[in-house]
């Protein structure tokens, strides 16, 4: 019974971090707005990707066929634009993050104080 009534609150406890956590994110979306990224400093990313694939894939030792030069450029392009996506919005990213942890570490420290309740007398 009381295993039951332990997994029962720990599951509490993980959905209340989660909850708190999401609670975080949307605030801080909308305290902070739209992420403004914009498309300049994307492209120079991507269009170091996509030569660093096509020319990683065409110094494989294997037949250097034309589609394995476009794939690696291809799957180049696309780490290139992920990385440079990434990077402009690292600071709309960093305040969601900030809102999250923020709500996650109130929900820890309400939950320590009821199992650790703090005696001033």
């Amino acid at each position: 019974m009381k295993a039951s009534r332990t997994l029962t609150s720990d599951v509490r406890y993980v959905i209340d971090l989660v909850q708190a956590g999401l609670d975080g994110i949307d605030s801080a979306r909308k305290g902070a707005g739209l992420p403004l990224v914009s498309m300049n400093p994307v492209w120079a990313p991507t269009a170091i990707g996509a030569a660093v694939g096509a020319s990683a894939a065409s110094l494989n030792r294997n037949r250097k066929s034309r589609y394995t030069v476009a794939m690696g450029g291809l799957v180049g392009c696309v780490v290139g634009l992920s990385c440079g996506v990434a990077w402009a919005s690292r600071g709309f990213t960093g305040a969601l993050a900030r809102g999250a942890i923020r709500n996650i570490n109130t929900v820890r420290d309400e939950r320590w104080l009821a199992e650790n309740p703090i005696d001033y007398a």
